[in-house]
């Protein structure tokens, strides 16, 4: 049925853009597991530089979080490249910039400015990697499909987040953390050779002028519409962040769930996560209710989280149960709105459009991870600093009522 789905013709698509699909999806999972690749290989970076707790939170946090810096950054101000030179072109050099950035961190590790300077350049060529997805996935597929279009590419994200310490532990206990970054890189290397050589040429591959650019961005960042898919995604991803960072300390230190029992617990909900997108983004195409699935999954979202902090659980099976229908319903709604800047957006100024929204909701929705730390240093409960998070959720279905359906 899906490949059917994926392989049939229509008026407006490309007959083969299953294929564009597949190369979106290896490309946002090779992206997340270069993100991913210093969370888990943390602990054995800090055992070589011989770094001590305190020196693991201080120099460890800083190689965490200065790649969103850059992320957010690359994508404001290099997305407009991507309606420029084109999508597939932006795309490859992307690729290959943040090949050769975690390549630096394997080279020169051992030299603390070097590895955040390849975290830096990390960050900067991941910026245009969501923008040139989305701008190719408007192009090959048509409005009633990009829903679920969309579901696809962006779920290889959490597959990412769940694939990168399967991939990159055996490597790292055999051989060192170093074989493990090469081996990202290599990866995303080998993928621009089909990337170049089978997506096929279209109108994102043409070249535009910058000023047309930047006088379509200005009207479109002045539109009501554009204003409230751009609040709502900073919410949703918002939440994300907060989740995702907080999920393996808050099932240790809220719940007592053993350490060697963390990973497989804290991991599952991310399959959660990747049905919601596929069945939110089915359901938005069939009924083209767009609007109700995001406000229905912000909602169930900041429900099941008041479930999950105010209930007394006691069955660490009931809080992972409850950690994954969480992920399910919030990540519903994340590919519909990649699917509305599709609509909304001129396509000529689509990359630009997708760069300013994935730039801003990343940079704000760091306030995710900061209110949950803030709300636990306050009244020392995981519970309550969880809870919090919420807030983002009952805020992002109240705002998105007023987009129009």
């Amino acid at each position: 049925m899906l490949f059917q789905w994926l392989t049939m013709n229509s008026h407006e698509a490309h007959p083969k853009r299953w294929l564009l699909l597949i190369l979106l999806v290896l490309s946002i999972f090779i992206g997340y597991l270069a993100r991913m690749s210093i969370s888990v290989a943390l602990p054995f970076v800090s055992l070589d530089m011989g770094w001590s707790i305190r020196d693991q939170g201080s120099f460890g946090g800083v190689l965490l979080g200065i790649f969103l810096v850059s992320y957010g950054f690359s994508n404001i101000f290099f997305s407009p490249l991507i309606d420029i030179h084109g999508a597939k072109k932006m795309l490859t050099i992307a690729i290959l910039v943040w090949s050769v950035a975690i390549f630096m961190g394997a080279l020169w590790g051992y030299i603390y400015s070097m590895f955040l300077l390849s975290r830096v350049i990390l960050g900067i060529g991941q910026g245009v990697l969501f923008p040139s997805a989305t701008k190719l996935t408007a192009e090959w597929f048509p409005p009633g499909e990009r829903g679920r279009a969309n579901s696809i590419f962006v779920s290889g994200g959490p597959m990412g987040v769940m694939m990168a310490p399967v991939l990159m532990m055996p490597f790292i206990l055999r051989t060192g953390w170093e074989s493990s970054f090469y081996m990202i890189g290599i990866l995303g290397i080998l993928l621009t050779v089909p990337i170049l050589t089978l997506i096929p040429k279209g109108n994102s591959n043409n070249y535009r002028s910058p000023n047309p650019v930047i006088d379509d961005m200005k009207t479109l960042m002045k539109e009501r519409d554009f204003q409230l898919i751009l609040l709502v995604t900073t919410f949703s991803t918002a939440l994300w962040w907060g989740m995702s960072l907080w999920v393996p300390t808050y099932l240790v230190e809220g719940h007592g769930i053993a350490l060697e029992d963390v990973t497989l617990g804290a991991s599952l909900p991310y399959v959660g996560a990747v049905l919601g997108m596929y069945i939110g983004s089915w359901i938005s195409d069939i009924t083209g209710k767009r609007k109700t699935v995001i406000v229905g999954s912000l909602s169930a979202a900041g429900l099941f989280l008041v479930l999950l902090t105010l209930l007394p659980i006691t069955s660490h099976t009931v809080v992972i149960l409850l950690l994954f229908l969480y992920f399910f319903f919030s990540q519903m709604g994340p590919p519909l709105y990649f699917t509305l800047i599709q609509t909304k957006s001129p396509p000529e100024t689509l990359g630009a459009a997708t760069g300013v929204m994935n730039g801003v909701c990343n940079g704000l929705g760091v306030s995710g991870p900061l209110l949950v730390g803030f709300v636990v240093a306050v009244t020392a409960s995981y519970n309550f600093g969880i809870l919090s998070l919420s807030l983002f959720a009952f805020m992002g279905a109240i705002t998105f009522k007023y987009f129009p359906e």
